[in-house]
Formats: structure tokens, sequence, C-alpha cells
């Protein structure tokens, strides 16, 4: 089976995955799904903030790795980025609330879960080269808002919240919305020296969770257009992150005609 069949036969039992149903000790109609992950979310989103800027430290000692030692680093690198995909998949998506007992979001759990596998993978057959280069001015447009993401300037109750301590401090690194889109950017920046199916994996499930919080902003309780504008970085990226291939084919072409 050639590569590019294959990936898209991966990709389509992912979406299939997205709408498995939750898993919960009380019985629950379809309807009230978003209520079920509004009390996931709430639960599972101050859990493990402790460790937020633990993970904050690393990530920056990632990038100085990378601009010091490039290709050298990319075992390691691969796999803190599978032990990131496989933590929030896990602890992000399983919580005992208060209404329904014991949840797991297999919807989402599933497919991030097969993310981070994926990556995984890699650190044992590494495809991915880390060193920065010099690219084209355009390619760095994912900057500010990896930069966004990596500061999720939110309170608890999804109200805005400019503390340049959330540099350090924000739900970077312990949820999947904030922490996905520096991976994928970051792919982005070395491209083509990436495994390309990973990349088409990796941003197709962000950009389906992405697109999933557009509609949560009509259909959850308590969503708000803050918390909106915030996974803005996750679908444009990971937008970016599927088309990456096909823009920089189409820029080359204009530049050499």
């Amino acid at each position: 089976m050639k590569e590019s069949t294959r990936t898209l036969l991966i990709l389509a039992l992912l979406f299939i995955c997205f709408f498995l149903p939750p898993i919960t000790a009380v019985p629950v109609t379809q309807q009230e799904t978003p209520f079920v992950m509004r009390d996931v979310f709430i639960q599972t989103s101050a859990a493990y903030l402790w460790l937020s800027p633990i993970l904050h430290v690393i990530t920056i000692l990632v990038l100085v790795a990378i601009y010091f030692y490039g290709t050298k680093t990319s075992r390691v690198v691969d796999a803190y980025f599978s032990f990131l995909f496989l933590f929030v998949a896990f602890s992000n998506h399983i919580a005992l609330t208060e209404n329904y007992g014991l949840v797991i979001l297999t919807g989402n759990l599933v497919p991030i879960s097969f993310v981070g596998l994926c990556w995984i993978a890699e650190v044992f057959k590494p495809k991915n080269e880390y060193s920065f280069r010099r690219l084209p001015p355009w390619r760095y447009w994912v900057v500010p808002l990896v930069v966004l993401a990596f500061w999720s300037p939110i309170n608890p109750d999804l109200s805005a919240n400019f503390d340049p301590l959330l540099l350090f401090t924000s739900s970077f690194g312990v949820m999947y919305c904030p922490t996905t889109p520096f991976i994928v950017a970051l792919l982005t920046l070395i491209y083509p020296r990436v495994n390309q199916p990973l990349l088409r994996v990796t941003s197709f499930v962000g950009l389906f969770i992405g697109m999933f919080n557009i509609m949560s902003y009509f259909i959850m309780p308590g969503y708000t257009l803050w918390n909106l504008i915030l996974h803005i970085p996750l679908i444009t990226i990971c937008a970016y992150g599927l088309l990456i291939a096909s823009i920089v084919k189409i820029q080359i072409m204009q530049t050499s005609s």
C-alpha cells in the first residue's frame, strides 16, 4: 500500500473515532454530551496545573537545544512530544465528576493517543531533522500564534487574563489545545525535513478538535468567546500543517517563474 493511501486510510479512521460516545458511570443521552465534556474539562484543566511551570521551562530548553545542537536532539525532542501527547490524552479526558461519575471522553482520547503512539514510532525511526535554518519570511507567520498558545492568557472562568506570569504558569503543556500548535508549528518551520505522514496525522487531529471547539461555543454552557479566540492557533496552524506541502510547492513555482 502506498504511503499516501495508508495515510488517507488512517485519517478516515481517526475521523470516525471523533464520534465515539463518552463512557460514563451514569447513563447519559447524546444531548447531554456537552455538559459531560464541560464537567470533565473543569476537572482536568486544573488538576495538573502544578506541572505547567516545569513543562514551560523544558519546552524553552528544547528550543535552545535545537538551536545549538540541531539534529543531534531529534530523538530527545520526538520523545518529549510523544510524552506530551500521551499525557494530555489521558489526563485531559478521564475524570471523576460529581454529576456523571467516572467519565472517559473516548472521542478525544483515542485519536490523541494514536498521535502519541505515532510519535513514539518516530523516536525509533526518526525522520524529523530539528535544526533552524533560514526560511522565507512568510514561513514565520506561525510564531506570534505559538507565543499566544504558549501564554494562554485566560482565567479558570474562561475570561481574559493578560498576566505575564502566565508565560510560565498557563495550561500549555498540560492541556491539548495550547500545546499542539507549538509542536505542529515547529514541524512546519523545519519542513520539508519532517516525517510528513506524522505531520499530517498530528495536524488532522488538531484541526478537528479545534473545529469541535468552534461548535462548543454554541452548544457548551459557559464556553466564552475569548476561549474560542485562544483556539485560533490550534485551528490555523493545524490547517497549515495539512496544507504546507502544497503551499510551499506553489511558492517555489511562483518564485522560479
